[in-house]
């Protein structure tokens, strides 16, 4: 071998004794400290056997938690467990007051972990007490007390005095466990009953006049109808047991989870007073759908939720049976609501009053949350403000005020756009007002702009008002009132005014609402097809009279009056009518109608138009005709001629028309009619006397062709058919007579109602 690898076999040879070396070294020294531990141990454990004596703690215990408690109190047994903790079981505290002899807590056993060192200094400190299984028991008696006991706790520190050595010991205790307990419920008065499972709590360093930091688990069982539902929660926080002084009990910064949805609603608590409890409690409550409320039966609704956060400040009293809320905040998407009131458990059944009010949210994109108001196209603001109550079992909603700001949307046919105002409901929707200062409402092709409108509906009559507005373009005003509306019998009395009245624009309107309200009426009128052709204006009106409107009175004024044949100015009239029904065969009761500085138009041009107005007007074209031939001229007979005063007083007599006084006074022509027209059978009988006062001969006149003024007159008459009108001439003597008896007899009404209606400004109340 060469002295090269001689080296090296002594170099591994040293290695592997220093290697040895240092684990036999390593080894004694574990060994060592292994038997200095165990014989600590030991005599710690002797120490401890000869402090504590198993049944001598055992009656110690009993007799403090006895003392403490003022209930009756057993320990089956005390083992020491490990080298450091003490078992008890059999562990309960009977009930005197609500359940007596039966346990108002009773644990599978309760263990006790304490710290060994301490002991030397005459100290117990026990790490932690954990009751396993516990079952809490509570009771509300039927005179409203608990069997829940004042526990009384000491002032000073607890000692505890072992009975080999004589020697006190400083008991303390740190932390506090409950694991897989069960708290139960019941109210012996309602029979209600409710239960926690699984609850698991921990207390740090727990000291019962301080704020000690707590964690807990529990499952919540409730029972609704015929369903049982598990809420889970999960929390932690800082509680003041307050030596047991339950009025000044506090809870602080309890921050939970509750798995009521698919994500759990977060929780913040604050507690003061467990015997009328002061709680601030703000929740995170994520979105979630009404399918997920099934087990409260809401399957039948269709909403959805956005993530909301709430807040709610209060407390409970009357043995927490009256809930009394003195602020609840709700905050979801854009809309943010106020609550307060309270509910009263101690009522059977039990009371709620409650008042809330939204701040101004977005409509639009609310149907969202709720599908069935998309067909509404909602846009704009609005807030809500409301009272709800609970009384004798029902609910009821004594007040709910809406407020819009700028609202669009299609309600029911009616299309309203930029509407701003007030809607208020009282006594469950039987009492309602309505408001709008601005906006535009579109009913088929009418459109009421810039639209101050007021209106009530109470015990069963319906008042609406609009201050002013635009009706297609023109100034228009409403007075309306239905008595007993939902009655076949109801009564409609209404004063209306137009700037400037088109009556055919006017039966357009008519047409419009109820195209727009029959379908909206359970057996609605079915109205025929509109024709066309000779009187399809009389026969397309008489068709689609409203059915509601079977007794209508009121009046209607305008500053201007304006058709095909006569126009003029400071138009009245008034009326009352019954069974004014499409058909008019019912149609009955007076009118009186009344228009100043007129003109009567193109009676030649509308002769050739309209059948029955050929025939009314062939006397005037006999007289343009006798004009040609050179007997006298009647200046603009055939063209737009003047009037300065035109009145009529007629009565109804299921669709027959009787005229009691009509007459025309001009500077042209003045005229008076008597007689009457069947609008249902479409025919009439009717004389007409006109005299011509703008005249000049040119030569002589037959005698049925003047007055006895020597005056140019006529006098005929037409009646059978309005598609086929007779016409007969009459002797024209008595025409300048006839007229002024007309003039003198004048109407029986000044229209004072009609007038006092255009000055005064009408609103409904609220």
């Amino acid at each position: 071998m060469s002295k090269k690898n001689k080296k090296q076999k002594g170099f591994w040879s040293w290695i592997w004794r220093f290697f040895k070396s240092c684990l036999v070294l390593s080894l004694r020294t574990v060994l060592f400290a292994v038997m200095l531990l165990l014989l600590i141990a030991a005599g710690l454990w002797l120490v401890f056997l000869k402090t504590f004596n198993a049944q001598h703690i055992s009656e110690i215990i009993t007799e403090e938690l006895q003392k403490r408690l003022d209930r009756p109190v057993i320990i089956s047994s005390l083992d020491l467990k490990f080298i450091n903790t003490v078992e008890l079981k059999g562990f309960s505290v009977l009930d005197t007051e609500g359940a007596p002899g039966y346990p108002l807590l009773s644990a599978e056993s309760v263990t006790l972990q304490f710290k060994l060192l301490p002991l030397f200094d005459q100290q117990l400190v026990i790490d932690e007490v954990s009751l396993n299984s516990p079952r809490f028991n509570v009771v509300r008696q039927t005179d409203g007390t608990y069997n829940m006991p004042q526990i009384q706790t000491p002032k000073e520190k607890s000692f505890y005095t072992s009975e080999l050595t004589g020697r006190k010991l400083a008991v303390s205790v740190e932390d506090w466990s409950v694991h897989n307990g069960v708290f139960s419920y019941k109210d012996l008065a309602s029979g209600v009953s409710h239960a926690i499972y699984g609850l698991n709590l921990h207390f740090e360093r727990l000291r019962f006049n301080e704020l000690s930091r707590f964690q807990a688990e529990m499952v919540l069982r409730n029972k609704w109808g015929d369903n049982i539902s598990d809420m889970e929660i999960k929390g932690a926080g800082h509680v003041n047991f307050a030596n047991f002084n339950w009025s000044n009990f506090a809870l602080r910064s309890l921050r939970t989870q509750v798995f009521l949805f698919q994500k759990p609603v977060d929780l913040l608590i604050d507690l003061d007073n467990l015997r009328t409890p002061y709680f601030n409690i703000k929740a995170s409550v994520p979105a979630f759908e009404s399918k997920d409320l099934s087990l409260f039966h809401t399957k039948e609704l269709n909403f959805s939720l956005p993530k909301s956060e709430i807040t709610a400040q209060g407390r409970l009293d009357n043995g927490y049976r009256l809930l009394k809320l003195n602020q609840v905040t709700v905050s979801a998407a854009d809309i943010k609501a106020n609550i307060s009131g309270n509910l009263d458990f101690t009522q059977t059944p039990f009371t709620v009053n409650l008042q809330g009010s939204t701040q101004l949210f977005n409509l639009a994109g609310k149907n969202a949350y709720y599908p069935d108001i998309g067909k509404y196209n909602l846009t704009g603001q609005a807030s809500f403000s409301a009272q709800v109550l609970r009384q004798d079992g029902k609910y009821t909603l004594p007040l709910l005020t809406a407020e819009g700001k700028n609202v669009s949307g299609l309600f029911y046919g009616f299309k309203a756009s930029g509407i701003s105002g007030e809607f208020q409901a009282k006594q469950n929707f039987t009492d309602l007002y309505a408001r709008t200062t601005a906006g535009k409402v579109t009913v088929n092709k009418s459109v009421f702009d810039k639209l101050d409108l007021s209106a009530s509906w109470r015990k069963g009559n319906l008042y609406a008002y609009i201050a002013s507005t635009e009706l297609n373009g023109v100034p228009f005003k409403l007075s309306l009132s239905v008595n007993n509306l939902k009655s076949a019998r109801r009564k409609i009395r209404t004063s209306i005014y137009w700037k400037d009245l088109d009556p055919v624009a006017f039966i357009g309107t008519v047409k419009d609402f109820v195209t727009v309200i029959t379908p909206l009426l359970k057996n609605g009128a079915k109205f025929k097809e509109p024709v066309e052709g000779d009187l399809a204006w009389l026969r397309n009106f008489r068709d689609r009279l409203p059915k509601f409107m079977p007794n209508f009175a009121g009046n209607l004024t305008a500053d201007t009056f304006s058709t095909q044949v006569l126009s003029g100015n400071r138009f009245s009239a008034e009326f009352d009518f019954t069974g004014m029904t499409a058909g008019m065969q019912n149609l009955s009761g007076p009118l009186e109608a009344r228009l100043e500085g007129g003109v009567i138009h193109q009676m030649e041009k509308l002769a050739e138009e309209q059948q029955a107005l050929n025939i009314t007007f062939q006397p005037f074209i006999m007289m343009h005709r006798m004009e040609r031939a050179g007997s006298f001229k009647v200046g603009q007979v055939l063209k737009d001629v003047p009037f300065n005063d035109m009145a009529i007083s007629v009565d109804f007599d299921k669709g027959r028309m009787q005229i009691n006084n009509a007459y025309t006074v001009g500077p042209t022509i003045s005229a008076a009619v008597s007689g009457w027209t069947d609008w249902v059978n479409e025919n009439f009988d009717i004389i007409i006397w006109t005299m011509f006062n703008n005249t000049s001969r040119s030569g002589a006149l037959a005698e049925n062709l003047t007055d006895e003024s020597g005056n140019p007159a006529l006098a005929f008459r037409v009646s059978s058919s309005m598609l086929k009108p007779k016409l007969e001439m009459i002797r024209a003597k008595k025409t300048g007579q006839t007229i002024r008896i007309a003039q003198e007899q004048g109407l029986s009404t000044s229209f004072k109602a009609a007038q006092e209606f255009i000055q005064g400004d009408f609103h409904a109340k609220k």
